[in-house]
């Protein structure tokens, strides 16, 4: 306990270090959930902070198939330069890089370019000391690293050089110069890699396990209206696809792209007649923050259009039932969400869940393949 009372939350990189020094590889992934209690009570900054030096660990320990969907997602969508670059620093020690993640680091380049900042995965001293670095320089020595592998990115990184102003700090070009050589080196044979394709290929995989004794069906929903009603009596009678959100995230490719995503499935279903045989919501994941007046501001700004198929939703009591229930990566620090994935759930015309896919964003007609194939 500390002096003022409050309880001191344990030092969860001591934990990482054990893990680290033992070789865990297998731990070190399961860390990465955002369901983990490592995060519980956490503010985003450190939850951010915490889940990129478990990242950076796998540079050294070589890193799990079951953390490469983390290190996707971190360089696909990811905003925290700290992160990213721990992402980038992961891939250095894949076995088999999926041959997209190159386009992955070129996008995240863009997307951290205004954004970059001096990083340190020395915590020999604490988080921010030791021999530091920045997230681009990090992203840079990653397609390096790959070499002629990433051949694709000598167009690109030509074109950094080359533009007026550049912007690139001395350091930065300097890396920029030395992937340029790397991935442009003729006579060197492009690595193959086993994994070649979609870095994070879009799948349905099976629905969590209900916890005994849980009748999802009963639990009760507000809508942006304001209007209350059980789960059952809105997806119960035609397949349902379920997402979820909150008004409040920071992250324009998680939450927001998510609701604009539904928009864009719903007026497809209406094109193809489809509209009223389809249930479509997203539950808020910060239902005490998230009340109707917000959840209708939400997603009418985001091409949502409300009608008795198609809704933004807020439990009334708990959310924490459904968190459990379809195993939803989401974490919370002391007032509202630290972190979360993105989750979207299929559910049959009983409204039980039958596929999900999560940490990647859909695309319509994967949706519309999917309950397609309910039928």
């Amino acid at each position: 306990m500390s002096a003022n009372g409050a309880v001191a939350l344990p030092d969860p990189f001591a934990t990482v270090d054990r893990l680290r020094t033992s070789h865990d590889r297998d731990a070190l992934a399961a860390l990465l959930a955002e369901q983990s209690p490592v995060y519980s009570g956490r503010g985003t900054g450190e939850t951010e902070h915490l889940r990129g030096y478990i990242l950076a660990s796998f540079e050294v320990l070589g890193l799990p198939a079951s953390a490469l969907p983390f290190v996707v997602e971190e360089l696909e969508i990811g905003l925290n330069p700290y992160a990213v670059a721990a992402a980038a620093k992961a891939v250095r020690g894949a076995p088999d890089p999926p041959e997209a993640i190159t386009a992955l680091l070129l996008d995240a380049i863009d997307r951290i370019r205004s954004r970059d900042d001096v990083v340190s995965f020395d915590r020999s001293i604490r988080p921010d000391g030791g021999a530091s670095t920045t997230a681009l320089m990090e992203l840079f020595r990653t397609l390096a690293w790959l070499g002629p592998g990433a051949r694709e990115a000598e167009a690109p990184l030509r074109a950094m050089l080359e533009r007026r102003p550049a912007g690139f700090s001395a350091q930065v070009r300097a890396e920029i110069e030395r992937a340029l050589a790397a991935v442009s080196r003729r006579g060197m044979p492009t690595t193959a890699h086993c994994c070649a394709g979609q870095a994070a290929p879009i799948a349905f995989k099976p629905a969590a396990t209900p916890p005994l004794g849980f009748d999802i069906k009963a639990t009760e929903l507000q809508d942006q209206d304001g209007a209350v009603f059980s789960f059952g009596d809105f997806f119960l009678g035609r397949p349902g696809v379920l997402t979820f959100f909150y008004t409040r995230c920071m992250n324009p490719n998680k939450c927001s792209l998510t609701i604009s995503k539904l928009a864009r499935l719903q007026q497809r279903l209406a094109r193809e007649g489809q509209k009223d045989r389809v249930g479509i919501a997203a539950i808020s994941y910060d239902p005490a923050f998230d009340l109707p007046c917000r959840l209708r501001a939400y997603g009418e700004g985001r091409g949502m259009a409300f009608d008795d198929r198609t809704k933004l939703l807020r439990t009334t009591g708990a959310f924490e039932p459904f968190q459990r229930w379809l195993d939803l990566g989401v974490g919370y620090g002391a007032s509202t969400v630290n972190q979360h994935r993105l989750d979207t759930i299929l559910l049959d015309q009983s409204a039980n869940p039958v596929s999900t896919i999560a940490r990647v964003q859909w695309e319509e007609d994967d949706i519309v393949n999917a309950l397609n194939a309910l039928h």
